[in-house]
């Protein structure tokens, strides 16, 4: 009973999130699919995985992909905006969780932006990863532009 118990709490203190989403050309058949997966969010793991399911779907249309239809056509509906910072800087995941605790931004745009905030940051690493092994950039280069990209996603 209580392992039942803890693993319940332990559910509802650590959110997770994890969807697909296929897509389907007009003559139905499938051309692709997306899937989003947040794991130990603690606050907005469905918005994230809806925005990046979103995002994916988007890639695929401006990649020259015609999606004619989703298997879910509400993620395509919703508005995936969220408000500046008031104090007009860049969004950082911290300045994101004190928006979030002092009510300036809802769970739902927490999510958002902290979905967008990785996916650049995940998307910058790739982009860097890749240079570095073509030889474009010196290992102390890499280094040194991951703690920039680290530190623009966290707001350290």
């Amino acid at each position: 009973m209580k392992y039942v118990v803890v693993l319940s709490l332990s559910y509802s203190l650590f959110g997770c999130a994890s969807g697909k989403l296929d897509m389907f050309d007009t003559q139905g058949q499938k051309i692709g699919e997306c899937t989003a997966g947040y794991k130990w969010h603690l606050i907005g793991a469905e918005a994230s995985r809806d925005w990046l399911l979103n995002y994916c779907v988007e890639t695929a249309k401006s990649e020259g992909d015609f999606v004619f239809r989703v298997s879910d056509q509400s993620i395509l509906e919703k508005d995936y905006s969220y408000p500046s910072h008031p104090s007009g800087l860049k969004w950082t995941r911290k300045l994101a969780w004190d928006a979030y605790w002092s009510d300036l931004i809802s769970e739902r745009e927490y999510g958002y932006i902290v979905a967008e905030l990785e996916n650049v940051f995940f998307l910058r690493s790739l982009e860097l990863e890749n240079e570095l092994q073509s030889g474009e950039i010196s290992r102390q280069q890499y280094t040194n532009l991951m703690k920039k990209a680290e530190s623009a996603f966290h707001g350290k």
